[in-house]
């Protein structure tokens, strides 16, 4: 796209960014439109110095970059390969570039990358960076297997997150109980919600607890209009 030249080319820019050691030129104003949060590093910074952003890789920040510029996501292979996947999230979660975010987890779903040996670590990181999608898919392996998880090594990870392992505890007795019936959408898959949300022309990341807050809200409103 234009934009992905503009960015390649560095023509115009008026801030810059410095990654480790290397310099990325960038465009106030379509961070701006497309990462508000990115954008925000820039503060008041008019001397032309590169802002330095630590804790990010820099291949790392040039995916965000190519998305914010020309949404452009990178192929599963790349978000697949070594720690991509969790430094994609962190990175597009951290800057607000929600719709890579989403991309990142959607093809850690649907590569099935948990398992029962790494369910507790994929659970603690899901629930950490609010990837409701990817935390429906560990919680599910959990309670499949919830005795080997809590018999292995990994499993004191989740012993040092009361809340989680209690959220944990609760999806085991449902699904021990499954004449239960829940009228208020908490088994309404995380794809479903976001699909009405989308629909909506509503937001649709967070947790699942606030995903079904927000329909519920936007079908009030509705119900009263």
């Amino acid at each position: 796209s234009n934009m992905l030249e503009l960015l390649e080319k560095g023509e115009g820019a008026d801030a810059s960014f410095k990654i480790g050691d290397k310099i990325f030129p960038v465009h106030k104003v379509i961070l701006r439109t497309n990462a508000s949060d990115l954008f925000n590093f820039c503060g008041d910074n008019d001397d032309g110095c590169p802002i330095s952003i630590n804790d990010i890789n820099p291949n790392i920040f040039l995916i965000i970059l190519r998305y914010v510029y020309g949404e452009e996501v990178p192929d599963t292979s790349t978000i697949m390969a070594s720690t991509n996947s969790k430094d994609i999230i962190a990175a597009a979660n951290r800057f607000g570039v929600i719709g890579l975010k989403l991309a990142a987890e959607t093809a850690l779903v649907e590569s099935s990358v948990v398992t029962t040996e790494n369910v507790a670590d994929w659970l603690i990181f899901a629930d950490s960076k609010t990837c409701p999608l990817l935390k429906e898919q560990a919680t599910a392996c959990f309670v499949s297997r919830s005795e080997d998880v809590l018999n292995s090594e990994s499993s004191k990870y989740l012993k040092e997150s009361p809340k989680l392992l209690t959220e944990l505890m609760m999806e085991i007795s449902k699904s021990a109980n499954k004449a239960t019936s829940f009228g208020d959408g908490r088994n309404v898959s995380v794809n479903d919600l976001r699909e009405q949300l989308h629909e909506k022309g509503l937001d649709v990341d967070g947790s699942k607890e606030m995903l079904i807050a927000r329909l519920e809200t936007s079908n009030k409103r509705q119900r009263t209009e």
